[in-house]
């Protein structure tokens, strides 16, 4: 019986995958190459005649097939990743300056793009194939190609009929598209109808027809025809009537049903404007709203846009609403922002173009500060200070900078101005404590895992913070890991922290959804919270078990307090292994060893506050306990939802060495602890370490390079944080021995 369950669970595998592969397959026919460029940095293009599925790879090549199902090689490849989300059929997709992957301006318009060799379209003959396979030079299934100019064999060897390519499946006039056969040209663009049909594959009866439907330049300059058109292939036409009501919705308010993404809507200057509402996702191919029309997108509702957006009358957002337009947009776009409170918010503008002037302020209602400031104010990262918007100052909205915003009474402020289609780059400043205010330059969500991730510029951290207007009494910087995964909304500001050397932040256009579900974390991992309250004002630290994590620093997943401002009440942990004195307001740690890993807490609070520290805990094990060591008091608590820990505080605090977390499913005391378990040694200063968690008593401490020779010798009487000055010792790695009443403790340090 139980082989027979085998057997099955085998076939329903078996079944599985080819139901996963035949879903992510691709089929000759289903792209179609429509423009391309051979001078300058060589361009294409090419538009997707069915539905690609997301997380899908494309090779697109210079080199021939071998007439054995292969290919030859020699020359390049492209390999395209379309990205997590499928690309409707009709979309068009823009590749440029592909002759070299490390032209900045290399890429895709959608998705992403790398390359292998040296992928070229020279301006005399050339075929271009693409395929799917398990690797860019071992094609399973080739899906098109393009025979520019009149030499057949750069595709590779025909069958006799001389329109198929041998053993590819591809066949000119339904996979495959000669552009002049009788010259060599230098571009060439696809120039007719791109709505007059009424299935997909019907649209190569147009494209084969080179000579009516083609605009080719031959001994002249391809880079004419740039920019390609990213207008949308569509299949159906319908027009906005509103004979029913104002919903988008409805079918009944259209005139030849709803819009698709394979649909070219036109919305005219009618008695009843569209609103799309009540949680809705539009979706359309191009779209025309005429003069004299507007059209409304409310909060929490969405519309996509695979080609064209042409706004002659008005089109406008309010907060919390996304639009997404994979083509090119012409025309104004207002995006409200709801501002529910008259504190600071941190912001940017979804627009290009607008700008901020006394009107601005008089129609936004934006706060008046001391003397001439009003309330929008860049960041300064060189003294971590604000320049204020001055009375009478005119100046624009920077694309991908944040700003802090101030109104005096709540309600919305208004970005008006054409819409960002293409990547933003915002340079980063390396100096003082390089914090750098950014912000969403799209009306859309973007993924900061993404970015994060991506973006060399903040590759020593990989963190953000964001102001959470939730936390306390009157809202607090709150710091961004990877493994958050946060989505960042429409006019949305945040800050990174820059490298050393500074450089570029690039927002990639391709990194944009509708809805923030698209990048929420789904794992189920173990997190604490910790938080501090003095009566009036509350803080918050975090700890996640995440898998493959260690005690030390993992870059991404470690998150610093934000020490662009003052903190004069926080909590914070430093690493369990390998401190180097950082205050970090996230610690990720390893999913298993609970018992050992005691991590030091950090509290900053004033003289004569009574502070309270609470624990609360998400999907943590079963049977763990979560206690607080006070080593001032000599005791533990236990933190849960009945307990915590409480105390009127007799002077100032502000560092570790008082406070520890064990995680345990003992019950703790003093007795039960060694002195491994919270001493802290790590080097603060280039000439100094730093001894945490010795409260009292002598210790004599020892180092030691790595032949064993000692390089200092010294003691100190324990006051929870001392420091021992290193003198003249050289780089390198050294053992710190230390040995107080309780035992002795080694720990390795790094002396560079």
């Amino acid at each position: 019986m139980k082989n027979n369950y085998t057997y099955k669970a085998y076939l329903c595998l078996i079944f599985i995958v080819s139901l996963f592969l035949k879903s992510h397959a691709q089929s000759p026919g289903d792209i179609a190459f429509i423009a391309f460029n051979a001078d300058g940095d060589d361009d294409f293009a090419i538009v997707a005649l069915t539905e690609l599925a997301a997380n899908s790879t494309i090779y697109i090549t210079d080199n021939e097939s071998d007439g054995a199902g292969g290919i030859t090689s020699g020359e390049g490849t492209l390999t395209w990743f379309t990205g997590t989300t499928s690309i409707k059929a009709g979309t068009v997709v823009v590749f440029t300056d592909v002759d070299n992957g490390t032209n900045p301006n290399f890429g895709v318009s959608i998705g992403l793009l790398s390359e292998t060799g040296g992928f070229r379209i020279p301006a005399s003959k050339e075929g271009i194939l693409a395929f799917v396979g398990t690797d860019d030079s071992s094609p399973t299934s080739f899906i098109a190609a393009i025979q520019i100019g009149n030499d057949p064999s750069n595709l590779g060897p025909f069958d006799g009929d001389e329109i198929t390519l041998t053993n590819t499946g591809l066949v000119i006039g339904t996979s495959i598209i000669v552009v002049d056969s009788s010259a060599s040209p230098d571009g060439a663009v696809y120039n007719a109808s791109r709505a007059s049909q009424t299935s997909y594959n019907e649209y190569y009866t147009l494209l084969i027809d080179d000579d009516s439907n083609w605009t080719n330049v031959v001994n002249g300059d391809g880079e004419t025809l740039l920019p390609f058109s990213s207008e949308a292939f569509t299949i159906h036409t319908t027009i906005w009537t509103g004979t029913t009501s104002n919903a988008w919705n409805i079918s009944s308010n259209w005139s030849n049903g709803l819009p698709t993404s394979s649909s070219l809507a036109t919305v005219p200057d009618v008695t009843t404007s569209p609103i799309i509402n009540s949680g809705t996702e539009a979706v359309v191919g191009n779209m025309t709203i005429d003069t004299g029309e507007n059209l409304t997108i409310n909060s929490d509702n969405s519309m996509s846009v695979s080609g064209l957006l042409t706004i002659n009358g008005s089109l406008e957002m309010n907060s919390g609403s996304s639009l997404l337009v994979l083509g090119t947009s012409t025309g104004n776009i207002t995006y409200n922002r709801t501002l529910a409170t008259t504190n600071w918010y941190l912001m940017s503008s979804p627009v290009i173009g607008e700008t901020y002037d006394n009107a601005y302020v008089t129609a936004n209602s934006i706060a008046s500060g001391t003397g001439d400031n009003r309330g929008i104010a860049l960041y300064t990262p060189s003294d971590d200070s604000w320049d204020y918007m001055q009375s009478g100052e005119t100046a624009t909205f920077a694309a991908g900078n944040g700003y802090s915003v101030k109104r005096s009474a709540t309600g919305d402020i208004s970005f008006t101005g054409t819409l960002n289609v293409a990547d933003v780059g915002v340079t980063l400043s390396n100096a003082g404590n390089r914090f750098n205010l950014l912000g969403n330059p799209y009306t859309s969500h973007i993924a900061s895992a993404t970015f994060l991730t991506n973006e060399a510029v903040v590759s020593e951290t990989q963190t953000l913070w964001v102001w959470n207007q939730a936390t306390g009494a009157s809202g607090a910087y709150e710091v961004k890991t990877i493994s958050d995964a946060m989505v960042i909304a429409p006019a949305q500001g945040f800050f990174v922290k820059a490298n050393a050397a500074g450089g570029t932040f690039n927002f990639a256009e391709s990194n944009q959804a509708n809805t923030g579900g698209t990048f929420q974390r789904t794992e189920n991992r173990q997190e604490i919270y910790l938080t501090i309250s003095n009566q009036t004002d509350a803080r918050e630290a975090k700890i996640y078990y995440i898998e493959n994590m260690t005690t030390g620093f993992d870059v991404g997943y470690e998150g610093e307090l934000f020490n662009g401002v003052s903190n004069p009440l926080a909590i914070y942990t430093h690493l369990v292994a390998d401190s180097e004195g950082k205050n970090y307001q996230v610690q990720s740690l390893p999913t298993n060893n609970y018992e050992n890993m005691i991590v030091p807490v950090g509290v900053n609070a004033t003289s004569g506050s009574a502070i309270t520290i609470d624990a609360s805990t998400n999907n943590l094990s079963e049977g763990v306990n979560i206690y607080l060591e006070d080593k001032q008091d000599n005791s533990f608590t236990l933190l849960n939802a009945d307990t915590n820990f409480n105390s009127t505080l007799e002077n100032d605090l502000s560092g570790i060495g008082r406070f520890y977390l064990h995680t345990t499913s003992e019950s703790l005391s003093t007795a039960a602890l060694g002195i491994d378990s919270n001493i802290s040694i790590y080097k603060s200063s280039s000439d100094n370490i730093r001894i945490v968690g010795v409260q009292n008593g002598t210790a004599n401490v020892q180092m030691y390079n790595m032949l064993g020779k000692e390089v200092l010798k010294t003691s100190f009487e324990g006051n929870g944080v001392n420091d021992i000055k290193l003198n003249t010792i050289p780089m390198g790695i050294y053992i710190v021995k230390i040995a107080t009443e309780n035992g002795t403790l080694n720990r390795k340090i790094i002396i560079q």
